[in-house]
């Protein structure tokens, strides 16, 4: 009897279909870390600009309640909303000084995505006349 050296074709194809399903598992696994390496962009993207409309807020926008909105390029918008922060905590503290505290919340968005930042600031009453 003649011993065969080869592969049979049954075991080639099973072969080939392990090394394609191999294949296919790292290629999704390349999409999706691409997909996430653009979702962590666009989240810092988001927090460099929030970080830039807080440290405006009281020099180019004015530090009292209301909203401003604005855009950096065609890809992105931002809104910020500012509001008079009446917590009973402070609400002693800060009737015995000129300071109010205000919460300032930024809402950044590009098409695909909205990104909320918040933070606390404290400015001077404004004189009522």
């Amino acid at each position: 009897m003649k011993k065969d050296h080869g592969f049979s074709l049954l075991e080639s194809l099973v072969g080939l279909t392990i090394i394609a399903m191999i294949l296919l598992a790292l290629l999704q696994i390349g999409r999706n870390s691409a997909a996430q390496v653009k979702r962590a962009e666009d989240a810092t993207i988001a927090a460099n600009l929030a970080k830039t409309i807080f440290s405006s807020a009281g020099v180019e926008y004015p530090l009292k309640p209301g909203t401003e909105n604005g855009e950096l390029n065609s890809d992105w918008s931002w809104k910020l909303i500012i509001t008079e922060r009446h917590k009973p905590y402070t609400a002693q503290l800060i009737s015995k000084t000129d300071l109010q505290l205000l919460d300032l919340k930024t809402l950044v968005f590009n098409a695909n995505t909205i990104y909320e930042f918040k933070t606390v600031r404290s400015s001077r009453k404004l004189a009522v006349k």
